[in-house]
């Protein structure tokens, strides 16, 4: 019996899928490709469908991860208020 197709994403911004919605799916891609018989064509399908929003949510976490170093380099560089 065939694998239905997967239900549509989620409306999204103009920006694109935010970064929970992108692991989101690529979670539901990954439980896919592990637990169900995919014939090749579906598998590679769902393999390419998981890398294409894997960059990008890899790129918007390493930049949360550098302005969370900057912000804390700035604190720390910042004058106290108790001296």
């Amino acid at each position: 019996m065939p694998t239905p197709p997967p239900s549509p994403p989620p409306p999204h911004s103009p920006r694109g899928p935010s970064f929970a919605e992108q692991l989101e799916r690529i979670e539901e891609i990954v439980r896919r490709l592990e637990t169900e018989e995919l014939d090749l064509d579906e598998a590679l399908r769902l393999l390419e469908d998981g890398v294409e929003r894997l960059r990008p949510a890899r790129e918007r976490l390493t930049a949360a991860e550098a302005k969370v170093k900057q912000i804390r380099i700035d604190d720390l560089d910042a004058p106290s208020a108790s001296g």
